[in-house]
């Protein structure tokens, strides 16, 4: 939760940035970073009001950016030639209830199809991620009928693990069965062996993106920001968040790459305290 001071200063930190450094790279792929949709938490970075992410839909939608489904960009990047400038994906990270009952709608009046990570042990659980436990009534999670309907209805559905452990943290087993679990569950509950991963919390390493191909993953999303050009890992993928505080000229701003290097420095200086001695 941030103070209104506090969101300013990083909106005129990250703009300043966006003038004084060179632009990043935006001739492939961005794949955009969502959690929630909902008006309930106003001061939740994660959270986006509904108002603002229809205006954010309707924005990539009216200017003909080339909105795309995720696993065709993924397929399209691995064939030879020139990637399409410009082309977006949207994504959602968890599985909250919000993103049927909120996103799901603004999407459809857009005409855009997302991919979905979810994390499969909570699906239908009465349980929620960390961060919203014993907050509100409607901070629960999707349940398995509404993650069947979203892929009914031309969405996709991609593996979050099991209990959204960070596989960079476990040992290889542990991992291996984070994710084999996460796949099963998904497979199980919607007939179709999931083809995306994300990495819970962005946490992967090596042998992490060993074993999600070994599970069949085609590709995986982590948390490190700019565009993905043709040949690039698919088991890294690069995407950009968008958050509450995010107003039209902050969307407009990480479409073009522009927040791309505050993000690098942001993720740069968090490693420097996690690793500090204490």
């Amino acid at each position: 939760m941030r103070s209104a001071a506090a969101v300013h200063a990083r909106r005129a930190l990250a703009r300043a940035a966006s003038a004084l450094l060179p632009a990043a790279r935006s001739d492939g792929l961005r794949i955009l970073t969502y959690h929630r949709v909902n008006d309930s938490h106003p001061t939740d970075r994660l959270t986006v009001p509904s108002a603002a992410f229809r205006a954010q839909m309707q924005a990539i939608a009216a200017r003909g950016r080339g909105v795309v489904r995720l696993h065709g960009a993924v397929e399209a990047m691995r064939r030879p030639g020139n990637s399409p400038a410009g082309l977006v994906a949207v994504t959602f990270d968890d599985g909250y209830r919000d993103n049927f009952t909120e996103a799901l709608p603004i999407l459809e009046e857009s005409r855009i199809a997302a991919t979905f990570f979810v994390a499969t042990g909570l699906i239908g659980s009465g349980h929620t991620i960390a961060r919203y436990r014993d907050c509100c009534s409607g901070d629960g999670m999707l349940d398995w009928a509404q993650v069947r309907e979203m892929r009914g209805r031309g969405h996709d559905i991609g593996g979050h693990g099991r209990h959204h452990r960070e596989l960079g943290l476990l040992s290889p087993a542990d991992a291996d069965a984070e994710v084999e679990g996460c796949a099963l569950d998904i497979e199980a509950h919607t007939g179709e062996r999931p083809r995306l991963f994300c990495y819970p919390r962005g946490s992967e390493t090596p042998g992490a993106r060993q074993i999600v191909a070994r599970h069949g993953f085609q590709a995986a999303c982590t948390v490190y920001p700019g565009c993905n050009p043709r040949g690039g890992p698919l088991l890294a993928l690069r995407r950009t968040e968008i958050s509450g505080d995010d107003d039209l000229r902050d969307f407009e701003l990480k479409l073009q790459g522009g927040y791309d290097a505050w993000h690098l420095l942001l993720q740069a200086l968090r490693r420097g305290r996690l690793r500090r001695p204490r």
